[in-house]
């Protein structure tokens, strides 16, 4: 005031400007004078002053440190699920510290401000910069609580984490023993395999040997019998020896009765020729046959499907048989002695045409000739066994129809093949309830038809042209 009063003039200034200058000067010298005195006589005033950067810079390591706590606490969330507890702990703790440092933040923004609006409010600066320094005290606790608390997660981590290398290990060694035991176990399937290939073939062999055997006991049986009847006579009509087949289509029991009743006088005619050989007239009827199972294959016969009446022998009988000559010699008075069976059976298919009746297995060391002509004449009878057990009445079988060429032109190339392969018996033509048996041969390897005795079965014109080509 005194200066304006004057209107001093200062570096060349007006009077107003100089007072206002004076006037700025005098207030910040007191100022100046005012913070210097209560900064020597306040230490917390001249801690918030010139260690507040310090105070800052803590903050900031602490907050680093505490989002640097908050990544390690998401990753030991998502990786340690076992340590839920001490995360939600961790959690507790970190929101606490949150609600301190934003506290804190707000606190040091409100110094910052009374700082720098007015001097009257030192007072307050202080007394917050003393709490600030409590709280930052507090603040570096929990801090330290919370880097105590990583370390300890960190190890329980490396345990862990120790543990899973472990287990990680025993994994990688049970892998491999469970590679080799599955190599041990492939190559013990491919043995098994191999075994199982082999007895199948050895089943098969079995199996064609059982049939044959099977055939030769049926023959043994049939040869004591015979042999047994031998030492009585001659036998004429053996057991089961078929006399007459006849081929009947009847739709009234008139015809069916009359086609039985032809199927026993042909039956009977040739019965007596084979038990008196040279016989001429025949008048006499030396049958035996029940009348029942007569009348009802009469039953059952006239519905106009085809049947064969088959009449074959009970029993042996020798030439000359006494009973037959009894009843030749008159006057007739003897009944019939000669028994017989009947069976009526449907004319019916029972093998298509390319449809296998029988196979057997050619191995490496039956490729000789005598072991070949001995496995042809197996086939033989395997079919007409087959043939046999299917009903067939004549089951011998027809090969090739009964052209020699193409049999031994088959059976050439299976010795010139040179290696194992199955001999199949296909049927030709329709095989009938009545026979006979018409097959072809054929060579298959592996699901495979090599040759048969169809291809080689040519006329001689066709050979002719083949060479001409």
């Amino acid at each position: 005031m005194k200066v304006g009063k004057s209107r001093l003039s200062l570096f060349n200034l007006r009077p107003r400007q100089t007072a206002t200058l004076v006037s700025v000067g005098t207030g910040m010298v007191a100022s100046f004078s005012t913070l210097m005195l209560l900064i020597a006589l306040d230490s917390q005033l001249r801690k918030g002053l010139f260690q507040l950067d310090d105070i800052q810079q803590e903050l900031s390591v602490a907050q680093t440190d505490l989002e640097s706590t908050r990544a390690e606490k998401d990753a030991v969330e998502s990786n340690l699920e076992e340590s839920t507890l001490l995360q939600e702990e961790a959690r507790a703790r970190l929101r606490e510290t949150n609600r301190s440092l934003r506290l804190t933040e707000a606190r040091e923004e409100e110094t910052l401000d009374n700082l720098l609006a007015t001097q009257e409010q030192l007072d307050t600066v202080s007394e917050q910069a003393l709490s600030l320094g409590e709280e930052i005290d507090a603040l570096r606790a929990a801090r330290q609580a919370l880097v105590d608390e990583r370390a300890e997660v960190l190890a329980q981590i490396s345990q862990r984490d120790q543990e899973i290398a472990q287990r990680n290990q025993q994994l990688s060694e049970q892998s491999s023993a469970l590679e080799s035991r599955n190599a041990e176990l492939s190559q013990r399937d491919e043995q098994i395999a191999e075994r199982d290939e082999q007895i199948d073939i050895r089943e098969a062999r079995l199996e064609e040997l059982q049939q044959q055997r099977q055939v030769l006991d049926e023959q043994i049986a049939q040869l004591g019998v015979d042999f047994a009847n031998l030492r009585l006579g001659i036998v004429a009509i053996s057991s089961g020896r078929i006399l007459e087949v006849t081929l009947a289509r009847s739709n009234t029991e008139g015809n069916a009765r009359r086609a039985v009743e032809s199927a026993l006088l042909k039956a009977n005619s040739t019965a007596l020729r084979l038990v008196w050989p040279g016989i001429e007239e025949i008048n006499a009827f030396v049958l035996d046959y029940d009348q029942t199972s007569a009348a009802q294959i009469v039953q059952n016969t006239f519905d106009e499907r085809s049947y064969a009446i088959v009449v074959s022998s009970e029993e042996n009988y020798v030439v000359g048989e006494p009973c037959v000559s009894e009843i030749l010699q008159p006057p007739d008075g003897r009944a019939p002695c000669l028994r017989v069976n009947m069976q009526a059976l449907v004319n019916e298919v029972l093998y298509l045409p390319g449809e296998p009746i029988a196979t057997i297995q050619i191995k490496r060391d039956e490729l000789t000739e005598a072991r070949l002509r001995d496995r042809f004449f197996s086939l033989g009878e395997l079919i007409s066994l087959q043939a046999q057990r299917n009903g067939i009445i004549n089951p011998n079988p027809i090969i090739a129809r009964r052209l020699s060429e193409p049999v031994i032109e088959f059976w050439s190339q299976v010795a010139a093949y040179g290696e194992p392969l199955s001999i199949q018996a296909i049927a030709s033509q329709p095989v009938y309830t009545l026979g006979p048996v018409y097959v072809e041969l054929t060579a298959v390897k592996d699901g495979e038809v090599l040759f048969d005795t169809q291809s080689v079965l040519r006329t001689p014109l066709a050979r002719e042209d083949d060479s001409r080509r």
